[in-house]
């Protein structure tokens, strides 16, 4: 058996996880076969040259396609898989390395892909037509659906002397692997736990460094967060690492990093570590202060309010979009009790207000893609949103679909103070808000966001996440306080 592993302090990843993957899409294939003798085919992710260099967007921050990830847990580029859906019997095609290369970059033969990734045949892509033609394939099956998060969809997947066999984009296949993908085994859960424990890890290391002087821009964070993180074997972070600081806290994906943070600010910070392909998605709000202002803590508290509010009420069989409105009403409760809101909840409900203070989702899957695959029902996208009851949503939902047992979720509501919003708010919506209030934290706070990585249990969920989260405890933890992660990292 062999494992993937970046020491022996970090976690050992049996590949015989993605044969079990493998199987599991075959067992979801079967009443979907048509032909005899029926291949899945994908595409890993290929060699990019950077512009008209000889250096790869690759060389130092690769990343697999996901579902190529998922099938095989293959590293290298340009590498072409396939299964027979029938047998389970799995394929791999190498590109043929020039001798000139092979003293230039660690290069891998067949036997090399074989014994690592426990897969039943190697062969290089040359061979891929007389590979197919003598195993009798009669069709093969790509993946065909659209991202409902970019809109993008999968690269189809070619080899010399394709044109010769049947080959359907199927949207069957890409609909199955999504679902399998977003109900993670037992081992995927122990990397989904790995990578929050070395993310959270690194985050209260990042509360402690960022409060000293020479410590004061943004990019300080991410510097250290990617710091601990690569020291405990995550190579890389699974999406750009967002540092901001004072008003910049309201740009919902903030990656700039390059000002300076002054004194008395409030920071907000989302970052997660990758390995093997798997991400955490984490975000903390803290001051570049010994404490709280009475103001940061305010909204803080208000936010934090609706994070216990949604874990509380987690469960399979509970729609995501409920979950999203309960966060808003609590929000919109705390306002009012704080003094920034007035008048009668159900209308700011009606009227959809929360959205000016929290443009975005409440959260999304999470796995091998930050925002991970299977938000919506098969045949569901973001319109559904709009026949919401009793009113439509209008925030970019990436999860609009009732839980199950073995998802991995984010639960992040936000509270935000934009100007851009806050200066076009409509007068039914302006009636309900003290502006100049408001308008006072776009500095002072500018935004805050709590994020936890959450695993949806039998009758309840797990939150997989270990960082300070009260005022207190990140007080203390600033101070010098201990917090004690995970004994094995």
């Amino acid at each position: 058996m062999s494992f993937f592993t970046r020491g022996s302090h970090t976690l050992s990843i049996p590949f015989a996880m993605h044969k079990h993957n493998r199987e599991r899409l075959c067992s979801a294939m079967k009443d979907k076969i048509t032909a005899g003798k029926e291949f899945v085919l994908l595409k890993g992710m290929e060699y990019i040259p950077l512009h008209d260099t000889d250096v790869s967007w690759h060389d130092n921050d690769a990343k697999q396609e996901s579902n190529f990830q998922w099938l095989f847990g293959v590293k290298e580029t340009d590498v072409l898989g396939a299964i027979d859906l029938r047998t389970t019997a799995s394929y791999l095609f190498i590109p043929r390395v020039p001798d000139s290369i092979k003293f230039v970059l660690l290069t891998r033969d067949a036997d090399y892909f074989s014994k690592t990734y426990e897969v039943d045949h190697v062969h290089y892509i040359d061979e891929a037509k007389t590979i197919f033609a003598n195993a009798g394939v009669d069709k093969f099956l790509t993946l065909d659906g659209v991202n409902p998060n970019s809109g993008l969809q999968p690269a189809q997947p070619t080899f010399e002397g394709i044109e010769t066999f049947t080959v359907q984009k199927s949207n069957d296949f890409y609909n199955a692997i999504a679902e399998l993908r977003l109900l993670k085994s037992d081992e995927e859960m122990k990397i989904m736990q790995f990578v929050n424990d070395i993310s959270s890890l690194a985050h209260v290391k990042v509360h402690r460094e960022a409060q000293r002087e020479d410590r004061r821009m943004q990019y300080h964070a991410e510097a250290e967060f990617r710091y601990q993180s690569f020291l405990r074997g995550c190579a890389r972070t699974g999406y750009g690492c967002i540092g901001a600081s004072g008003s910049h806290n309201a740009t919902l994906h903030y990656m700039e990093n390059y000002e300076k943070v002054a004194p008395g600010d409030l920071r907000l910070l989302d970052m997660g570590a990758e390995y093997h392909g798997y991400t955490a998605d984490i975000t903390c709000t803290f001051p570049v202060n010994p404490t709280f202002s009475k103001e940061q803590a305010a909204i803080y508290n208000i936010v934090l309010d609706a994070v216990k509010a949604v874990e509380d009420n987690i469960k399979p069989g509970k729609c995501w979009v409920e979950l999203h409105k309960l966060s808003e009403r609590v929000m919109l409760q705390g306002l009012i009790q704080y003094g920034m809101l007035s008048g009668d909840i159900e209308e700011m409900i009606e009227k959809d207000l929360m959205a000016t203070f929290m443009p975005h989702g409440l959260g999304h899957p999470l796995g091998l893609d930050v925002h991970d695959v299977a938000g919506y029902l098969p045949g569901e996208d973001r319109s559904c949103l709009q026949k919401a009851k009793p009113f439509p949503v209008t925030q970019n939902l990436r999860l609009a679909r009732p839980l199950q047992h073995r998802m991995v979720v984010t639960v992040e509501p936000g509270i935000y103070f934009i100007p851009m919003l806050l200066d076009n708010l409509p007068e039914d919506k302006a009636k309900f808000v003290n502006l100049d209030m408001a308008r006072s934290h776009i500095q002072s706070v500018g935004g805050v966001r709590i994020e936890d990585n959450v695993f949806v249990s039998e009758d309840g969920c797990r939150v997989l996440t270990n960082v300070p989260r009260t005022v207190k405890e990140i007080e203390d933890v600033i101070a010098g306080g201990e917090w004690e992660i995970c004994p094995a990292i």
